[in-house]
């Protein structure tokens, strides 16, 4: 669900790849560019990463250490220890929460996202290598962007060869991910031996060296010649499978027989009246008769109020347009003149009440509060045809945008997929 054309958003990484974000994404093998370390954002040259001591002496988020040769290794969480005594140790100091030592990394973030057409997915951590030290082979999940900041550095690495679009992190030498069996199904090296004589290819990187990796890429940092600190860019975008999945969970869940728990489901009885098999046989082929007819772009809306109820989405965006709602019992709402403005203030005060609630301000005239007490007393989900009809004086796109303003205080929630019934 764009909430912006791609024209309207500045794109972050084309002045440094020389090619569009989407265009970058869409390349199926490692992309590389050699330059001046000016063309990187300022926040990548100065403050907690204008070096290894700066971000070692600012930061105070989690870590990870690893080291190994390039077929064997480990890479585990530490605390209590301070990063550049982990350096001093030989080992790859992994930051892997940059948002609070490098507070301009969010809104750079949010522009990558907007510019690839995704919601917040993206996340930015540093890996400082010491002298000797490194990442075993293996591959990660998700896209990436790298960017050398300080030091030399070399990144063996390899197409995967064997499945496209991994949605697991695998090394041939850990534990296989649950989701091993459907990703590698046609086969898989049986050790990294069968992916190191794929002869690795050996990308030389500097202060300015940039890359595009794509998921499943095979590659090492194993041995580095001398200390280095680069920053990565995870993008964890939603697969579509993700994205449908979750939409059947907000459609399918308004259903009680969907609801209803499978009791009988694992007996090795066959003697059941209605044998659980036959009754789960009948809702999944009315499913797939309901499915046909969900619109897909409901997919992606419910993809972002899921977000923002859980919290992977920090900010709602006001600009969402869903059909219907519903009241949330945990939240409050009160009115206060604002003499300044001559407008009405709704504070609104949402969370759970066992602790202090988060509270909002919202600013709107005082014909709308009618609006919001119709919507106080609701104790259903209701429509924004229901409003229309209610108060035939507003505008649709009126009352959407108050909704919107509404469901980002938390005091009601968007019900993102279409009615069951």
């Amino acid at each position: 669900m764009p909430l912006a054309t791609l024209a309207d958003v500045a794109d972050p990484v084309e002045t440094i790849f020389g090619v569009p974000a989407l265009e970058l994404f869409k390349k199926t093998e490692l992309f590389a560019v050699h330059g001046g370390l000016e063309r990187f954002p300022d926040f990548m040259r100065k403050g907690a990463l204008e070096s290894i001591e700066s971000l070692g002496q600012s930061y105070n988020g989690p870590l990870e250490v690893s080291n190994g040769s390039a077929d064997d290794g480990l890479q585990t969480p530490v605390t209590g220890v301070h990063p550049l005594a982990l350096l001093r140790l030989g080992l790859t100091v992994v930051f892997t929460d940059l948002k609070r030592a490098v507070p301009q990394a969010p809104g750079w973030l949010r522009d990558l996202e907007a510019s690839l057409g995704l919601p917040e997915c993206a996340a930015m951590l540093a890996f400082a290598n010491a002298k000797g030290s490194g990442l075993s082979l293996h591959h990660d999940r998700y896209d990436q962007l790298f960017f050398q900041l300080r030091g030399e550095k070399q990144f063996r690495y390899a197409p995967n060869g064997y499945v496209e679009h991994p949605d697991v992190q695998f090394t041939p030498f850990s534990s296989a991910h649950a989701n091993f069996a459907q990703t590698y199904r046609r086969g898989f090296p049986a050790n990294s031996h069968d992916v190191l004589q794929k002869n690795l290819r050996t990308l030389d990187l500097r202060p300015g060296s940039a890359f595009f990796m794509p998921s499943g890429t095979w590659h090492t940092t194993s041995d580095q010649a001398g200390d280095s600190l680069s920053v990565v860019v995870a993008l964890r975008a939603p697969s579509n499978l993700d994205v449908v999945l979750n939409l059947v969970r907000y459609y399918a869940s308004q259903s009680s027989a969907w609801r209803a728990r499978s009791y009988g489901g694992w007996s090795a009885s066959a003697s059941l009246a209605d044998p659980p098999q036959a009754n789960l046989a009948r809702l999944m082929a009315d499913l797939a008769e309901r499915m046909k007819a969900l619109p897909a772009g409901d997919a992606f809306k419910a993809w972002l109020v899921h977000g923002y109820t859980v919290g992977s989405q920090t900010q709602y965006p006001a600009t969402l347009r869903c059909e219907r709602f519903i009241r949330l019992p945990n939240s409050s709402l009160r009115y206060a003149d604002d003499p300044q403005t001559g407008k009405l203030r709704c504070i609104v005060r949402a969370g759970p009440t066992n602790r202090p609630q988060a509270e909002t301000v919202l600013s709107i005239n005082s014909e709308a509060r009618q609006i919001v007490d119709w919507v106080l007393a609701s104790q259903a989900q209701f429509s924004v045809a229901a409003l229309e009809a209610a108060f035939t004086d507003f505008s649709r796109e009126d009352l959407e945008d108050l909704l919107g303003w509404l469901a980002r205080a938390a005091l009601i929630r968007a019900v993102p997929a279409p009615d069951w019934d």
